[in-house]
C-alpha cells in the first residue's frame, strides 16, 4: 500500500472512530448533554483534531445519524435484489424492521427517532442535513424498485395505489417499532397486549392489506 493510502485508510478509521464514539455518547446523554470535548476525549483525541473531521457539533451529529442509516442500505439492498417475488421479499423487509432481541437495531431506532425529533425543532435546518436525506432516499429508491417490481410479478393487489400504500405500510410499521423500543422500560400492566404481540398482529395487517386475495 502506498504512503498516500495508508494516510486516507487511516483518517477513514478515525473519522468512523469519532463517529461510532460519539454515536454511543448522543444515546447514553442526548444531544444537548454532549460536547465536542466529551467526544474528543473519549476517543482519546485533541479537540482540533476533532474539529478538522467536525467543524460544528450539528455536522458531527447529521454524520452519525448517516451512518446509521447507512448500516441498514446494504441489507435493504440485498433483500430487493433477491430473486423472489416482491411480495416475499417485502415480507423480509418487514422482518429487517422488527424489533426483537436485536441491540443493534433497537439502537438505531431509537438515535433515527430523537436525531428526527432534534433536527424537526432546530431553529435553522441542520449542516449537512442533505447527506441524511440523500442517505435515506437510498432506501427510498430500493422500496420503488420492489414496488414496480411487484406490479410486474403480481404479487401485490392491482387495485391499490402500491406506492402510497407500500410506503406508508412501512413508515408506520417503522414507527411502531421506535415507539415499542422507547416504552421498553416501561412496565405494562397484565391487562395490556404485549408490544411484541402488537407489533406481529401489526405486520400480518399490514401485509394482508397489500397482499392479492
Amino acid at each position: 500500500m502506498t504512503e498516500l493510502g495508508k494516510r486516507k485508510q487511516n483518517k477513514n478509521k478515525r473519522y468512523n472512530g469519532i463517529v461510532q464514539t460519539a454515536e454511543a455518547l448522543f444515546l447514553e446523554r442526548g444531544f444537548d448533554h454532549v460536547q465536542m470535548q466529551d467526544v474528543a476525549s473519549k476517543e482519546q483525541i485533541g479537540i482540533a483534531t476533532l474539529f478538522r473531521y467536525f467543524p460544528k457539533k450539528d455536522r458531527l451529529i447529521v454524520a452519525v445519524a448517516c451512518h446509521n442509516v447507512e448500516k441498514h442500505i446494504e441489507s435493504f439492498r440485498a433483500i430487493v435484489n433477491k430473486n423472489e417475488t416482491a411480495y416475499s421479499r417485502l415480507v423480509l423487509i418487514f422482518n429487517l424492521l422488527t424489533i426483537d432481541s436485536s441491540d443493534t437495531l433497537s439502537r438505531s431506532s431509537v438515535f433515527r427517532e430523537a436525531f428526527e425529533s432534534y433536527a424537526s425543532i432546530a431553529k435553522e435546518p441542520l449542516d449537512s442535513i442533505g447527506d441524511y436525506i440523500d442517505a435515506q432516499k437510498e432506501i427510498a429508491d430500493l422500496v420503488m424498485k420492489l414496488i414496480e417490481e411487484g406490479k410486474s410479478d403480481g404479487s401485490f393487489r392491482k387495485d391499490l395505489p402500491l406506492k402510497e400504500a407500500i410506503i406508508t405500510a412501512i413508515n408506520s410499521y417503522g414507527t411502531f417499532g421506535s415507539n415499542i423500543t422507547f416504552k421498553s422500560p416501561i412496565t405494562y400492566l397484565e391487562e395490556d397486549i404485549a408490544p411484541h404481540k402488537q407489533q406481529q398482529m401489526l405486520k400480518e395487517m399490514l401485509l394482508a392489506y397489500v397482499k392479492p386475495n
